[in-house]
């Protein structure tokens, strides 16, 4: 009796694996998962450098439209600045120029004191010639007070100041204009007779007691003093108020070039941990393409 001997049939491999809906020759779905897997881990990069700039629009690389549009919001901004600074500049300036203003309008209450006392004609000669010589001594500090009102530089007060010019806007030619006003004796504005018109230029020279005329003159001087002081403090405010609009466009301008670049951090951390999940998912299933040929090729 012969030796049994078991009968073997070969399957053929390629109907095999294709009853199994599998194939050695095919890899569709492992490409699949590598394609999603790449594209999610380009993404993630993507909210990765989102995150550690701060911004979702860094270049134009990232959007050419809304990059153009920022960077032409920032050079507006960037012409505020340069305008703010020269309003700080110009405020320092008048803020001098109104103390010392001041100071000369002050002195100028005691000088016409001093005067109007040294017209009367009952004093004698050495009795107003000595209220003169206090009227002239305040002078001298009237005219120190204009000449030391200088701020970086500049001084609207003394002989010679030019006006000044004060960038107020985000173009070159929005400027405004604060005047100089001479202050010092004989300067245009104030004749307080120190080196004027009246009979006393100092105590040396004072050849006859003070009258009416003179104390009118006086008192125009003064009230053109006020005068230029009303005008510095016009120039003062307006450039204030011009201060907090552009400080207003500014903010709002910032506030809306944020609008258009800046990266929702929250939004993109909650994002990114999502992408985390799908790419662990996208990596299992990989496997799951891998292994599933392999676990075909197990039976042969």
């Amino acid at each position: 009796m012969g030796q049994f001997r078991p009968e073997y049939r070969r399957i053929p491999l390629v109907a095999k694996v294709g009853w199994m809906g599998f194939s050695v020759h095919s890899m569709a779905d492992t490409n699949a998962a590598l394609r999603h897997i790449e594209s999610l881990t380009r993404e993630t990069t993507r909210v990765q450098e989102r995150i550690a700039t701060g911004m979702k629009v860094g270049s134009a690389r990232d959007d050419g439209t809304i990059w153009a549009i920022a960077q032409g919001m920032r050079a507006s901004n960037g012409a505020r600045e340069a305008s703010l600074r020269s309003i700080d500049m110009a405020t320092g300036v008048v803020e001098v120029a109104l103390a010392a203003a001041g100071g000369i309008s002050d002195l100028m209450v005691e000088m016409k004191d001093k005067l109007v006392a040294a017209t009367d004609a009952s004093l004698d000669e050495g009795s107003w010639r000595i209220l003169m010589s206090d009227y002239i001594i305040l002078g001298n500090q009237m005219n120190r007070l204009a000449e030391n009102a200088e701020f970086n530089g500049i001084n609207l007060l003394n002989n010679g100041a030019s006006d000044l010019s004060i960038l107020v806007g985000d173009d070159a030619g929005d400027t405004m204009t604060i005047a100089a006003e001479n202050l010092i004796d004989g300067g245009g504005i104030v004749d307080v007779a120190l080196t004027g018109t009246l009979p006393y230029s100092n105590t040396a020279h004072i050849v006859s007691q003070p009258d009416q005329a003179m104390v009118a003159t006086f008192e125009q001087s003064m009230n053109d003093v006020n005068a230029a002081l009303s005008r510095l403090g016009t120039g003062l405010k307006t450039l204030q108020i011009q201060r907090e609009l552009l400080t207003k466009q500014y903010d709002a301008t910032a506030k809306g070039i944020g609008n258009l670049v800046d990266a929702d951090l929250g939004r993109e951390s909650a994002r990114l941990k999502a992408l985390f999940v799908r790419q662990e998912l996208g990596i299992q299933a990989l496997e799951i393409a891998n292994r599933a040929p392999r676990s075909v090729l197990g039976f042969f």
